[in-house]
């Protein structure tokens, strides 16, 4: 029998009723039988899909309830409500679960994030080890999920984070278009600023907005490195800038050839089956994806292989196969969840693919099998990188003044970067 999820005003906090009154059978005694209460902490923009797995765990398995909090948008609720649970975290009284997301890091998010450094999170001891699930979960044998993202959400050699999602950038490359042949994302350059093709220029003039994934990751947390080159990012900026100077009469007020964020909403346009997606390089040569929504378990829960369960319905085909042998039971009616959490950046294993994009033609599943597959690993956007690709956006929008100091200025902001980066592994 399905469960009606009340939202309750002002926190998206879903409750259901806490306890079922039993007959014991030694007579007339009443004894009540706490069910298992399920916390599961989210995001609004999940909350229809993690309501969905609710609906099926509920369904499923009568000794579980779940109870699910979805962080409000509201600045100053935010806080309130973030602050309130990171002190529910430390007391070992917080969610179960957690199935958190990202942001770009040219975007703003008001309120702050739960987890504002999920590195640091891991490392805090908030979270559990997952690996004793993961080594008697058959899905981690056989599944299509690109393990390359693991390594993300390990501290110490051990799995405290899934992601779910990720975002990587790709030259939608025509069919009239030369390939780009370099490795890196300099070489890439050089061969733009050599070619004829407009496009490619207007492809490139704006990558600077982007400047925080010229070389990730930025820092080991677990050595305590700092693993930002200087020399290296400092000499692409100046390139690039110089590059921007070159072409500003040819791209400025023009429609200009983008290159995709590979997103739902970027990626698959109605000439996409027409085009060859090359994934772009960092500095290094690595083909780097950031993460956009993670799963993970608290340390304190009563309930962590439950808990475990509940965030891989978002990646597993239980509520599938669920479906297919209750065919005929038109009274189940449980929910499908596709093996994807995000709507709208990729998922992080290929047998997600076809649903996810609207069912695509051939053609473009295989690009999309093909960038996917060229992915050297994924991380997290943290402060330390928002703060340096802020800093360049502020920099060189003032910079259009030719007496301006291009490399004094340049310098300034890598040793902010590095100085903020050396805080954050420090702390």
């Amino acid at each position: 029998m399905k469960r009606r999820i009340l939202l309750r005003k002002g926190m998206a906090l879903l409750s259901v009723a806490v306890f079922t009154a039993g007959l014991c059978g030694c007579g007339t005694e009443e004894k009540s039988e706490e069910k298992k209460t399920l916390r599961v902490v989210t995001e609004e923009t999940f909350y229809h899909s993690v309501k969905d797995a609710a609906e099926f765990t509920e369904g499923t398995n009568s000794e579980i309830q779940v109870e699910i909090q979805a962080l409000v948008t509201d600045k100053a609720k935010r806080e309130a409500e973030i602050q309130k649970l990171r002190t529910e975290i430390m007391a070992g009284k917080g969610p179960d679960v957690f199935l958190m997301d990202s942001i770009p890091e040219n975007a703003i998010r008001e309120g702050g994030f739960l987890m504002e450094n999920p590195y640091k999170t891991m490392q805090s001891g908030a979270l559990a080890s997952l690996d004793i699930y993961m080594e008697k979960d058959a899905y981690w044998k056989d599944s299509s999920y690109n393990e390359v993202f693991l390594k993300a959400g390990q501290y110490d050699g051990r799995q405290y984070i899934i992601p779910m999602s990720v975002s990587y950038y790709v030259l939608p490359r025509p069919k009239d278009m030369e390939e780009m042949t370099g490795d890196t994302l300099g070489e890439w350059l050089e061969q733009i600023r050599a070619s004829d093709d407009i496009r490619l220029k207007q492809m490139l003039y704006t990558f600077t907005s982007h400047s925080a994934r010229w070389m990730q990751p930025a820092v080991n947390y677990e050595t305590k490195e700092v693993l930002f080159e200087k020399e290296k990012w400092m000499g692409f900026l100046e390139e690039h800038y110089q590059f921007e100077k070159e072409t500003y009469k040819d791209v400025v007020g023009k429609e200009k050839f983008q290159y995709f964020e590979a997103t739902k909403n970027t990626l698959f346009k109605k000439n996409a089956s027409q085009l060859d997606m090359q994934v772009v390089p960092d500095i290094n040569g690595k083909k780097m994806a950031t993460i956009m929504s993670y799963g993970a378990v608290a340390r304190s829960s009563d309930l962590k292989k439950e808990a475990y369960d509940f965030l891989m319905l978002f990646l597993n085909d239980q509520t599938e196969q669920y479906s297919k042998k209750h065919a005929d039971d038109s009274a189940t009616g449980l929910p499908s969840l596709l093996g994807y959490l995000d709507g709208i950046n990729m998922p992080v294993q290929e047998s997600a693919f076809w649903q996810w994009a609207d069912f695509p033609s051939e053609e473009m599943l295989q690009e999309m099998r093909k960038t996917f597959r060229e992915l050297d690993g994924a991380y997290f956007l943290t402060e330390g990188d928002r703060a340096l690709n802020d800093a360049v956006m502020t920099v060189l929008g003032s910079m259009r003044n030719p007496d301006d100091d291009m490399k004094m200025e340049i310098s300034k902001m890598a040793d902010n970067a590095i100085a903020t980066y050396k805080i954050l592994v420090s702390e």
